[in-house]
C-alpha cells in the first residue's frame, strides 16, 4: 500500500518563528522533530501571502497571478475542470482523503477540492454559539486581521487549533484503514485575532522577545509607498512598544499551542502503528510582518510575510537523508505535484510548480532559476539568495 499522508497548513506562520529555525524564544519541540527525521526548507516562498490567492495555489499547483486573480477576492471563481483540484487528484489515485478546517479557496463555497470528508472549521462557531449563547467571533471585540492580544475567554476544548485536532483524531480512530490515508489539517492559527488562552497567552512574558526589525527608512520619506500604504490600512494607530512586545509573545504562545496540538496527532499516528507509514508536510500559506517595518499582517513580498516554514517528514522507507536543511529556492504551487507525485497521482499538464522529490533525495541541489510572485500591481522576483 502507498504512504498514508499528511499535509498539515498553518495560516500566517512566519518562517523564522521556529526552534529548528534558531528563534531565540519560540518553542515548536514537534516540528523541530519532524525536521530532525525530515528535512527543512528554508528558502521557501508565497507567490501571493495572501490568505484565498495562496489557498488556491496550494490546491491547484498554479501561481494565482497566473489565472488572473493574485488579490483577496471572495467573489472571483477559479475558471478550472474540478477534476484538476488537489482532493480530486488524490481521491482518484485511491486515497481516502479528508481535509480538516479552513479551505477559502477561489471557488465557489460549497465545493470541497474534490474531498471525500470536509469537516469545516465554521461548524466550530456553531459549537461555541451552541454551548455559549454567542457566535466566536463576538467573543473579544478585535477584527480578524488585528495583532492587539487578548487572553481568550473560552475554554481550550472551544480553540480554534485544540478544536481541529479534535476533528482530526475523530476522523483517524474510525476510517477505512483499507485504503491509504490522505488527511489535510488546514489550521487557521497563528492568524488574528491574537487570542489564546492560557498557559500560551502569557507563556512568553519573561522571555527574550526579539524587537522588531526597522530599517532606517521604516519611518521616513524614504519609505516606500505601498508600505506606507499597507501600514495605514492594515494598522491604524501604532503599538506603544510595550504592546507590541505583548502581542510578538501571544502570538509565539499561539504558535507553541500549534506544535502542541500537533504533537497529540502524531501521538496518535504512532499509537495506531501508522506513523513510519505516513509522509506528513507542514508549511503555511504566508508570514506575519508582526511589527517589522512598522507594519502588521501579511500582502507584502517582505521576508517576513512571503517566506514560510516548510518541513518534510518523509515516510520510514523513503531515500531521504534525515534532518538536512535544504537552500534550494520552492514555492507552493510546488505541493500539489510533490504530493501528486508521492500519491502516485496524476498531475495535470497546466500547473507552474514542480515536484521537490529530486530534492528530497538529493538528486539535484536546485529546483528554480527565480521565483515570480504578484499581489495586485507589486510584484517579486527572487533568485534564492537569502
Amino acid at each position: 500500500m502507498p504512504p498514508n499522508i499528511l499535509l498539515i497548513t498553518s495560516d500566517q506562520h512566519r518562517a523564522d518563528c521556529l526552534g529548528v529555525a534558531g528563534h531565540p524564544c519560540v518553542r515548536t519541540p514537534h516540528l523541530d522533530k519532524l525536521a530532525a527525521a525530515g528535512v527543512r526548507f528554508s528558502n521557501a516562498y508565497a507567490d501571493c501571502p495572501v490568505c484565498i490567492p495562496q489557498r488556491t495555489t496550494l490546491v491547484t499547483g498554479i501561481k494565482s497571478h497566473t489565472y488572473g486573480e493574485p488579490r483577496y477576492s471572495e467573489t472571483y471563481r477559479i475558471p478550472r475542470d474540478r477534476r484538476d483540484f488537489l482532493g480530486s487528484l488524490i481521491t482518484e489515485a485511491g486515497y481516502q482523503t479528508c481535509i480538516v478546517g479552513k479551505t477559502h479557496w477561489h471557488t465557489d463555497p460549497s465545493f470541497r477540492g474534490g474531498f471525500e470528508t470536509v469537516i469545516s472549521h465554521e461548524l466550530l462557531g456553531v459549537e461555541i454559539a451552541r454551548r455559549c449563547g454567542r457566535p466566536g467571533s463576538h467573543f473579544t471585540g478585535l477584527g480578524w486581521n488585528e495583532l492587539n492580544p487578548t487572553a481568550s475567554l473560552l475554554p481550550p476544548e472551544l480553540y480554534s487549533t485544540d478544536w481541529l485536532v479534535d476533528r482530526a483524531l475523530d476522523f483517524l480512530r474510525f476510517r477505512d484503514r483499507t485504503q491509504p490515508l490522505f488527511l489535510w489539517l488546514s489550521l487557521t492559527d497563528p492568524h488574528p485575532p491574537n487570542v489564546i488562552h492560557e498557559p500560551y497567552y502569557s507563556m512568553y512574558d519573561r522571555s527574550p522577545i526579539p524587537e522588531p526589525i526597522l530599517p532606517a527608512w521604516a519611518d521616513d520619506d524614504g519609505c516606500p509607498l505601498a508600505i506606507r500604504r499597507h501600514r495605514e490600512g492594515y494598522n491604524g494607530p501604532r503599538m506603544r512598544a510595550d504592546e507590541l512586545r505583548k502581542a510578538r509573545g501571544v502570538y509565539y504562545g499561539k504558535i507553541t499551542n500549534l506544535d502542541h496540538q500537533i504533537g497529540r496527532l502524531l501521538g496518535q499516528l504512532a499509537a495506531g502503528g501508522q506513523l513510519r507509514n505516513t509522509t506528513i508536510v507542514y508549511a503555511s500559506d504566508h508570514g506575519e510582518m508582526l511589527g517589522d517595518c512598522g507594519d502588521m499582517a501579511k500582502s507584502s513580498f517582505i521576508d517576513a510575510s512571503a517566506r514560510v516554514p516548510l518541513i518534510v517528514r518523509p515516510a520510514a522507507d523513503a531515500a531521504v537523508e534525515p534532518g538536512r536543511t535544504i537552500d534550494a529556492l520552492v514555492c507552493l504551487d510546488d505541493l500539489l505535484p510533490t504530493l501528486c507525485g508521492i500519491a502516485g497521482a496524476r498531475v495535470p499538464d497546466d500547473i507552474t510548480g514542480k515536484s521537490w522529490q529530486p530534492l528530497l533525495r538529493g538528486e539535484t541541489g536546485s529546483l528554480h532559476d527565480f521565483q515570480h510572485g504578484q499581489i495586485e500591481n507589486s510584484h517579486m522576483f527572487h533568485d534564492g539568495r537569502l
